[in-house]
């Protein structure tokens, strides 16, 4: 059952010790090609918090695009994002913001 005002194919932002983390589903068209990816970089460094993005069984440094790139992740495919820090929570909803926006494309 989904919460008020989230899809049930997006898990809710859950508590991992000392972070949080999220799943979301990539439906822009590129997944996270070079634009997506510098945006999602440049929004999570606002942030004072370690990010990690895994697809599959790969994990990428949140804070890189190149790293990012190289999961090779694409439209329809199920990241999860984890975060450390004091601003976890909300270096979170802005991730899932950016992906349910498709990164404002």
């Amino acid at each position: 059952m989904a919460s008020a005002g989230i899809p049930e194919d997006l898990a809710p932002a859950e508590a991992t010790g000392d972070g949080a983390e999220i799943e979301l589903e990539l439906r822009n068209e590129v997944g996270l090609h070079a634009r997506p990816a510098a945006v999602l970089v440049r929004t999570l460094s606002e942030f004072d918090t370690e990010v990690t993005v895994r697809l599959g069984d790969q994990e990428a440094d949140g804070h890189s695009v190149l790293a990012l790139m190289a999961l090779g992740a694409r439209q329809g495919d199920r990241i999860r994002v984890r975060a450390r820090g004091p601003q976890a929570s909300a270096a979170l909803e802005k991730a899932k913001e950016l992906v349910d926006g498709n990164f404002g494309e």
